[in-house]
């Protein structure tokens, strides 16, 4: 039709459906029928029905829920339908009975953080590949590991990227480690390194230092050089949600450290910053 879509007449008994994907998995709050223009040949009445088939395709053994019961329309109209509460769906299968036009179909709702993370790495798996490693990069300044993690690509679910990428840090030599490394700024210190996006969660995770007293500010400055002096890197800690008094200590605690042992420690760090970067390029 010029504004909308019709059905074809039905000369049997049944009624016309279509199932509809959205475009992010939510809760749905509106729904929407619109029948403007529709003036003899729209539906009699529709129903609703919704189905959370996240992460798998086969709608033909999805479990289909009522959200919205058989309702009347009518003719050149717009109707609203408030839904209370409700849980995710992925799908939404609208029902025309017997058949007929609709203008519109609106769905209004709201994202779930699952929903939120798949839209993500759809986007991140659909990045070509200098973009795509940029934003790996982001998260972990390892030329080899990004090497891995792109081979892997695209990636099936949330649960598949982070054992990829504990993976791939399984196959990092001492060199590699200290690539990643180098991008990190010291703790407490104001001159963030690397990517814009690296700097700003770098910036955020070293937010409670920046709160610290000028003296443990000065501490820090005087152990980190030490620390460097001793191993040739900076040190490594994850920082979100340390005071600078709690990583003082246990840079201190670190420097009574072999060489070996601190680099495993590092890496060990360097770990747990990689996954914390991870999801939050994945939920975005």
């Amino acid at each position: 039709m010029g504004d909308g879509w019709e059905t074809r007449r039905r000369r049997g008994p049944g009624y016309d459906w279509v199932i509809i994907r959205l475009g992010i998995a939510g809760k749905i709050q509106e729904i929407e029928v619109d029948t403007t223009h529709f003036r003899g040949n729209f539906p009699e009445s529709c129903s609703l029905e919704v189905t959370d088939a996240f992460g798998n395709s086969d709608l033909a053994v999805a479990s289909w829920n009522e959200l919205l019961a058989r309702t009347t329309l009518q003719a050149d109209s717009i109707r609203i339908f408030n839904i209370p509460g409700g849980t995710q769906v992925t799908y939404v299968r609208f029902n025309m009975f017997p058949d007929g036009g609709v203008a519109r179909l609106r769905i209004r709702g709201t994202p779930t953080m699952e929903g939120k993370k798949s839209a993500a790495l759809c986007r991140f798996n659909a990045l070509p590949e200098a973009a795509a490693s940029e934003a790996l990069k982001n998260c972990c300044d390892s030329a080899r590991w990004r090497e891995q993690m792109l081979r892997q690509r695209p990636f099936s679910s949330i649960e598949k990227i982070l054992q990829e990428a504990a993976r791939a840090c399984d196959q990092l030599s001492e060199n590699d480690w200290l690539e990643a490394f180098s991008s990190h700024p010291k703790i407490g210190e104001h001159a963030f390194q690397g990517t814009q996006q690296a700097r700003q969660w770098a910036k955020h995770e070293q937010s409670t230092t920046a709160n610290s007293s000028s003296g443990t500010l000065l501490e820090l400055q005087k152990a980190n050089e030490v620390y460097y002096s001793r191993f040739g890197y900076i040190f490594i800690v994850c920082a979100t949600g340390k005071t600078g008094e709690q990583m003082l200590a246990l840079l201190q605690e670190r420097l009574k450290n072999d060489p070996q042992a601190e680099l495993r420690n590092a890496a060990h760090e360097q770990r747990k910053i990689t996954q914390l970067r991870l999801e939050k390029m994945l939920t975005l």
